[in-house]
């Protein structure tokens, strides 16, 4: 089964670009996007007779922070990938784990939530982005909260109906709730998640009040908008005009700003809001202005994806990381951008994206790997890594490319039965290619009886779902046969021209290579 490629537009890339201009953010943004489009300003409209008003205690008009209490953002910087250290477990980087501690600490007493500071100076110490876990294990153990966060988020993030009492996602809840009554207010919300919803906890929907009100109380944008949100205070467009909204706004809250850009009924009124939140520093509104400006003007798109990626949105740092490896350097909207290829920052930067949890880095990284690409050198062993990552982030993607390696075992110990259920689980789920998998696995009496036939229906349910290579595989089946299939060259070259309609001159090379090497399963 040969790779799915990314759906994403060519985005300008970063070759020498950083360290960015220190100038005024918001006079930076309103340079390089298009003028707004003037509007009639609608009246001030009261908040609807039937909305509840705002519990007085629950988000008090707190003054918004000033501009100095925020983290400094230290400019990204890039080295080569010569390989993990020879010890990259904080005992061996004492003064580094020192560093990254005092970032947990001073995130923790500002309530931030961007751990993009500490993934950097781990990956800059052990060039091994996988050691984070052991550097936040540790952090947590001693009782940093924002590390507590940190590892009680890695389980918590996608938890199945059929799980929501099991014990490490038990364990989870109660690392979350160490650091929320240390007074974290992220690890507040987190709780409140939990309790609200019943996830490693009995559901209790007045203690989960009581967190999040009192995560509101300290002022963090982060729980008084999930707080709107939540409690329907902001869930449609006109929503903006409620008083406790605009309060919000007034405040400066980027994510009540960039959450209304995406309830926007209009183009015009989703570039509006992002451009609100844009200039307030919302990372994701600054990525989505990015790929809405590119087209138009390639320049003016990557000093807004610059800016992205400054202020840590890890889709800005993929979306750079693909275009500086896999871009032409040549191809018009690179030189209109005036800048270059560069496979060691695009490494840098997908791998800073996967460890900030971005499961469409994961992706990327695990193929990248398999594939032995981009300066990097085939490591199957890493790409399970970076799949299994994905596929606990939620990604079906990378659920699918971890069932076909656990199946084959590709890159880790064979494990059937547990590939076969990761497949179950993305095909239920929609994944064409988990399905061809599941057909690999009846053609090859792996983890069930040899059933060609079966193996054959499935397949063509796959190409029904869009995946024309299905009918690749399903010509290579029908041209072999089986115990219970009979072979049909002529049927099978049918199946070759259906899958010729969107595939081209490809489908007949992949045929061929089929017929003289076998049938190869692939993440």
């Amino acid at each position: 089964m040969t790779r799915m490629k990314m759906n994403r537009s060519l985005l300008p890339v970063l070759a020498v670009g950083l360290p960015l201009s220190a100038a005024d953010f918001a006079t930076g943004i309103r340079a390089v996007l298009p003028p707004a489009e003037k509007a009639e300003a609608p009246a001030p409209a009261a908040a609807p007779a039937e909305a509840p008003a705002a519990p007085a205690d629950a988000a008090p008009e707190t003054p918004a922070p000033e501009a100095s209490t925020a983290m400094a953002k230290p400019e990204l910087s890039y080295t080569d990938d010569a390989g993990p250290a020879a010890d990259v477990t904080p005992a061996a980087h004492a003064e580094e784990y020192k560093r990254f501690c005092s970032m947990l600490k001073e995130q923790a007493e500002k309530n931030l939530y961007d751990f993009c500071p500490a993934m950097e100076l781990v990956l800059k110490a052990t060039n091994d982005p996988f050691a984070v876990d052991a550097w936040m294990d540790k952090a947590a153990k001693e009782g940093y909260s924002a590390a507590q966060q940190f590892m009680a988020d890695k389980r918590l993030v996608n938890v199945r109906m059929d799980e929501l009492q099991a014990a490490d996602v038990k364990a989870a809840y109660a690392l979350a709730r160490k650091a929320a009554d240390a007074g974290y207010d992220p690890a507040k919300v987190n709780v409140y998640m939990c309790l609200r919803s019943g996830v490693g906890v009995a559901k209790d929907e007045k203690g989960a009040e009581k967190y999040i009100l009192n995560a509101c109380k300290g002022g963090g944008f982060i729980p008084r908008f999930k707080w709107m949100q939540l409690s329907g205070r902001l869930t449609t467009f006109d929503d903006r005009e409620r008083a406790e909204v605009k309060a919000e706004l007034e405040r400066k809250n980027d994510h009540v700003a960039y959450y209304i850009a995406q309830l926007a009924p209009t183009a015009a009124d989703k570039v509006d809001w992002y451009r609100k939140a844009a200039e307030l520093g919302n990372a994701e509104a600054l990525y989505a202005l990015s790929v809405m400006v590119t087209e138009r003007d390639p320049k003016a798109g990557f000093e807004l994806l610059k800016e992205a990626i400054k202020h840590h949105s890890s889709d800005a740092m993929l979306d750079l990381a693909t275009a500086l490896t896999e871009g032409d350097p040549n191809a018009l909207v690179m030189k209109q951008a005036g800048i270059g290829h560069d496979d060691v920052t695009g490494r840098h930067l997908a791998k800073l994206a996967g460890m900030l949890g971005n499961a469409k880095a994961c992706f990327w990284l695990g193929h990248v790997y398999h594939d032995g690409v981009y300066g990097l050198k085939k490591d199957d062993a890493l790409a399970y890594r970076w799949f299994e990552k994905g596929a606990l982030a939620g990604s079906l993607a990378c659920g699918t490319s971890q069932g076909v390696m656990l199946l084959t075992g590709l890159g880790t110990e064979q494990q059937v039965k547990q590939g076969l259920a990761h497949l179950n689980a993305a095909a239920n789920a929609g994944s064409p290619h988990a399905v061809v998998g599941l057909a690999y696995a009846l053609y090859n009496g792996l983890g069930t009886d040899k059933n060609a036939r079966k193996a054959a229906e499935i397949l063509q349910e796959a190409a029904a779902m869009g995946n024309p290579e299905a009918y690749i595989y399903l010509a290579y089946i029908t041209a072999k046969g089986g115990a219970d299939l009979p072979a049909d060259a002529k049927r099978a070259e049918r199946y070759v021209r259906l899958a010729a309609l969107d595939m081209k001159d490809e489908a007949k090379q992949m045929y061929e290579k089929l017929l003289a090497e076998g049938w190869t399963l692939e993440p």
